[in-house]
């Protein structure tokens, strides 16, 4: 008898305990990780000693994310730019491999953002005719955005070879640099076109840090694209980096 009573009170008891335990988490509520899927590249061009680039290709063009949308406690914030400038191809070549693999493993692919921008110090594109803090704002759409960093001279009165930036096919001002809001048109008399100088460039947070003279004028730069997202408590999330062009800016042409 004494044993049935036992085993009844023990019943009683887990019970109320699950009881509580549902109660207690449908209120407070799991924790949750917001996963967001990031832009697609449209025109990806890569440039290498076998294939330069004609000015034609030098620009490059993705599109945001239409399945990346604000839901609940979880906003969109848009989608970033970022890049970093070499003075040699192989340093270049060697930061798009590494963060190649990252994308491309299971494990760090979520945490590539994170990489690109504490790791290897990518820094945001900024757009002149944009003072917000992302490069482009959108919400469960696909946004087209194309970028051309730099002009073609021979070509100034055609908007196709000018340094423009286009968001939903309209001109949305010119691409410039994160340090010292300078343009990327090394080849002009104006110190906002300066290229960097080799050597003395740890004011310069674009630049790669082991440059050193290469007396070719030559300045290689990746380009990724990155969007962001918060939730309620303001934790930043970020999706896969999305690889976008690598292009070489001609410092001693005016054509670049």
């Amino acid at each position: 008898m004494k044993a049935r009573i036992k085993n009844k009170i023990v019943l009683f008891l887990q019970i109320v305990f699950t009881a509580c335990f549902v109660i207690l988490n449908s209120g407070c509520g799991l924790d949750e990780y917001y996963v967001l899927e990031g832009p697609g590249a449209i025109v990806c061009p890569v440039y290498s000693a076998s294939n330069p680039l004609t000015y034609e290709n030098k620009y490059v063009e993705f599109s945001t994310n239409s399945g990346d949308s604000s839901s609940g406690a979880f906003t969109i914030d848009g989608t970033d730019v970022y890049y970093k400038l070499y003075s040699y191809l192989s340093t270049c070549e060697s930061e798009y491999s590494a963060l190649n693999t990252l994308l491309n493993n299971s494990s760090t692919k979520a945490t590539s953002a994170s990489s690109l921008i504490n790791s290897y110090k990518f820094q945001k594109l900024k757009n002149t005719a944009n003072s917000d803090d992302v490069f482009v704002t959108h919400d469960g759409s696909a946004v087209r955005v194309r970028i051309r960093l730099t002009q073609y001279l021979q070509e100034q009165k055609v908007d196709e070879y000018k340094a423009l930036i286009y968001i939903g096919g309209n001109k949305s001002g010119v691409p410039i640099r994160y340090y010292g809001n300078r343009y990327f048109d090394f080849k002009r008399n104006d110190s906002s076109y300066n290229a960097p100088i080799p050597g003395t460039t740890s004011y310069e947070d674009d630049v790669s840090t082991n440059t050193t003279d290469n007396d070719k004028g030559l300045w290689y730069i990746n380009l990724y694209a990155v969007t962001r997202g918060h939730d309620s408590s303001f934790t930043t999330y970020y999706s896969p980096i999305c690889h976008l062009g690598t292009l070489c800016i001609d410092a001693t042409s005016y054509d670049n």
